[in-house]
């Protein structure tokens, strides 16, 4: 069990700093430092930490009521980044990725329900 927690975490801290890595990108584009994107960074990480005990709930329950957004307002959301980050000459690799997820989630049916239903496609085999 050790290892498998392990593993879990490894998956959250690369996701974590590479969404970071991906954010100083697109600020470099605009001459932002990294230092400068950090404590900002810091606060967006803490905020999406704070939701993590509800939306274990909606997962553990297998009920995922559209109490803040839709994963369809989310994966909106997500081309938007996508296409930022083609207009700023930045890689779009992680965002059309996190955008695939969506998009799945929503093809599935899921669309008026919230982000932590996604847990249904990490649950499967990749396509």
């Amino acid at each position: 069990m050790a290892s498998l927690y392990d593993a879990a975490g490894l998956t959250m801290m690369w996701s974590v700093l590479d969404a970071w890595l991906h954010g100083t990108a697109m600020l470099r584009t605009a001459g932002v430092d990294a230092a400068a994107f950090a404590p900002f960074a810091r606060q967006i990480a803490e905020g999406v930490a704070a939701w993590l005990p509800g939306y274990a709930e909606q997962v553990d329950r297998g009920r995922f009521p559209a109490e803040a957004s839709a994963l369809e307002t989310d994966a909106r959301a997500m081309a938007h980044l996508v296409e930022e980050s083609e207009a700023l000459g930045v890689s779009t690799e992680l965002p059309r990725l996190l955008k695939a997820v969506a998009d799945r989630g929503v093809a599935a049916g899921h669309g008026h329900e919230q982000y932590p239903v996604l847990i249904e496609e990490f649950g499967r085999p990749t396509p």
